[in-house]
């Protein structure tokens, strides 16, 4: 017979992503790199992700980090997730057509973030590991 006080057992895995969740980590490595595309998309115009997009997405992912390290985990999460969806419905598509590396890297980047913080948000368990 579980005693009431047993928490159920996690993977590794599972309990990997949730202490990166509740970290303004992979916001600001999401943030990092849009920002630091903007040389390039500043110096090729009809490169993707665009000047705006990488400075407008990567600001507001880092503000969604900060959010996190303020201490809100859960409604830091909701905004880096909602970003990290907006940047892939804004920038996705051309992603994958460029066929480039980098923008496809960038989306995968966006796709990942938006799951992790999208999961502490939408599913939000009060007994998960925090930090």
């Amino acid at each position: 017979m579980d005693s009431p006080n047993t928490a159920p057992v996690r993977s590794t895995a599972s309990e990997t992503f949730s202490r990166l969740a509740v970290t303004p980590v992979p916001a600001w490595a999401m943030a990092g790199s849009l920002l630091a595309t903007f040389p390039r998309a500043a110096a090729l115009p009809t490169y993707k992700p665009s000047r705006l997009s990488c400075l407008g997405f990567g600001g507001a992912l880092a503000l969604g980090g900060y959010i996190i390290y303020d201490g809100d985990q859960v409604n830091g999460a909701g905004f880096a997730s909602a970003w990290s969806t907006l940047y892939l419905m804004a920038n996705g598509k051309a992603a994958l057509k460029q066929l480039r590396p980098w923008p496809a890297l960038l989306s995968g980047g966006a796709l990942g973030t938006a799951l992790l913080y999208g999961r502490e948000f939408f599913f939000l368990d009060t007994g998960r590991t925090r930090l």
